[in-house]
């Protein structure tokens, strides 16, 4: 968890979400909030309360229930958000929240009272820390992950007396179910959290200090970007343009590693669909001949080295340019094929 701060070194930064979730817990608690969060069967039939099916984790009572719950938000909070980026961690909480808020409030109407009554952030910890612990990919520890859970939940009432114990409960079986796939149906698709980490707001998030949003894990703001051997990028390049360079120069390289075997006598064989169409009808405009553009696009990648080449009369006339993977041939230059 880094980032650059103010003066441009690296410095330790936090995740955001989790770290304004103690913000919001801390400040209610000192607002003396909490009693007006707590879950009631009546949330049920008064719609001004529904709010309460969600925020019943941001209020506490208690402050023994506080400080477990501000205690647990650096220990599992921080490194779940790692793992799923920020975005990913606050739709998971959030639908944990509420569905482990929900559960409550229906075991209260159905005649358990003791399944509502009280609030506070534990249920979600034991929520996400559940959805979490079956997943195959996670790095295992010196306990099983599934029963981490389970422990936390034997642990709580010894340690605060909220929330209920069986609000507790409802948000370990919350956390099962997403395991299981029950929410699979209300999960952001990659293609919409692309969208929203691309976002000016979330673009700006990710490069504050000391809190930082975190990408999700995999997705193009995670990919390392190298560049080519010859290529250079001035400061300030954006991700999209890096990495079409970097696509580009792997499909020169494969290009080029298509045809057979050449000898040294062999004339170079290049394809046209090796190089940017865009930049090529760029060169095509300047009157340049297509052949030679390509062959000059294909070593430099970039329209003004490829301008330098062919002013300067640096590209021969060995090499065979191809309509594309399989297409005709005909030699770089003019003249008949």
């Amino acid at each position: 968890m880094h980032a650059r701060g103010p003066p441009g070194l690296l410095t330790p930064a936090l995740p955001l979400a989790s770290s304004v979730l103690m913000l919001l817990m801390s400040s209610l608690w000192l607002l003396g909030a909490g009693p007006s969060l707590v879950l009631a069967p009546e949330l049920l039939l008064d719609p001004w309360q529904a709010h309460r099916l969600l925020t019943h984790a941001l209020g506490h009572k208690a402050l023994p229930g506080l400080l477990l719950s501000l205690l647990l938000l650096p220990t599992l909070g921080w490194r779940q958000e790692c793992h799923l980026g920020t975005l990913r961690f606050l739709h998971a909480s959030t639908l944990l929240a509420l569905a482990s808020g929900l559960m409550a409030v229906l075991l209260a109407g159905l005649g358990v009272s003791s399944a509502a009554g009280g609030c506070g952030y534990m249920p979600v910890h034991l929520a996400m820390l559940a959805g979490q612990g079956y997943n195959p990919r996670r790095p295992r520890g010196a306990l099983p992950p599934w029963l981490l859970p389970w422990l936390l939940l034997a642990l709580t009432p010894l340690l605060s007396s909220e929330p209920p114990f069986l609000q507790l409960f409802c948000g370990l079986l919350a956390g099962l179910a997403y395991a299981a796939g029950a929410f699979r149906w209300l999960e952001i698709s990659e293609q919409r959290l692309q969208a929203l980490q691309e976002g000016v707001l979330c673009r700006a998030l990710a490069g504050c200090w000391p809190l930082q949003l975190l990408p999700t894990p995999g997705g193009l703001a995670e990919l390392p970007v190298t560049h080519p051997a010859g290529v250079s990028f001035p400061p300030g390049t954006p991700l999209w343009a890096a990495l079409d360079e970097q696509m580009l120069q792997k499909g020169i390289q494969a290009s080029l590693l298509e045809g057979p075997v050449q000898g040294p006598e062999s004339p170079l064989r290049l394809s046209k669909s090796s190089v940017s169409s865009l930049r090529l009808q760029q060169l095509e405009r300047m009157g340049f001949p297509t052949e030679q553009a390509v062959v000059a696009l294909a070593a430099t990648s970039r329209v003004e080295g490829a301008v330098s080449l062919l002013v300067g009369g640096d590209v021969g006339t060995e090499a065979l340019v191809t309509q594309g993977r399989g297409g005709p041939t005909h030699p770089e230059g003019p003249g008949p094929p």
